[in-house]
């Protein structure tokens, strides 16, 4: 399995966009911008996904997914602005307050951060993956060699009386049933 395999890439792009979509949507409905309608929801996750499967086939240092992160959700706020129904909601989404800047940076830096240690994540087992096995020598792994064991029939003689009996202890009571003054009276 190769990190080039555009199964594993897009299995990555589609996390970065479901994510990168969650969180704006999320945010855009929370702030007051409405629920985003599918159609728009489809668009910006296919372009959050295209841009996450452009830059997929290697590995990301930390800085570049979480500029991604911050630009995918900026973009995709500036877009549900855009896209949103009636005149009078154009113009209030297209612009950025200090307050929404500061929310939208936030929430980059936080699912950027995320984002990318479920990157590094990914290509640490892919690097173990395509890892040559070695052989572990046997004194590292605490094992010792190993003894045969004589069978217990050929140790123990089957002439012993107490062999095959079962044992009782000695302060037990050997009867079954309620006790005595429970039944007495």
């Amino acid at each position: 399995m190769s990190p080039e395999d555009p199964v594993l890439r897009a299995v990555r792009a589609v996390c970065f966009a479901v994510v990168c979509l969650g969180i704006t949507a999320g945010g855009h409905a929370f702030a007051g911008g409405g629920v985003i309608g599918p159609g728009v929801a489809v668009a910006g996750g296919i372009g959050a996904l295209g841009l996450a499967y452009l830059v997929g086939g290697r590995e990301l240092r930390a800085g570049a997914v979480v500029a991604m992160t911050v630009g995918a959700q900026v973009a995709l706020h500036l877009f549900f602005g855009w896209a949103a129904p009636g005149p009078e909601r154009v113009g209030e989404h297209l612009h950025l307050n200090v307050g929404m800047g500061v929310v939208h940076l936030v929430a980059g830096l936080l699912t950027g951060w995320w984002l990318y240690r479920g990157e590094s994540a990914f290509w640490l087992m892919v690097r173990l993956w395509r890892a040559p096995s070695i052989p572990v020598p046997r004194w590292m792994l605490g094992v010792a060699p190993v003894r045969t064991v004589a069978p217990l029939w050929a140790v123990l003689p089957f002439d012993e009386p107490w062999l095959g009996k079962a044992r009782e202890f000695v302060g037990s009571i050997a009867r079954r049933g309620p006790p005595e003054a429970i039944c007495a009276g």
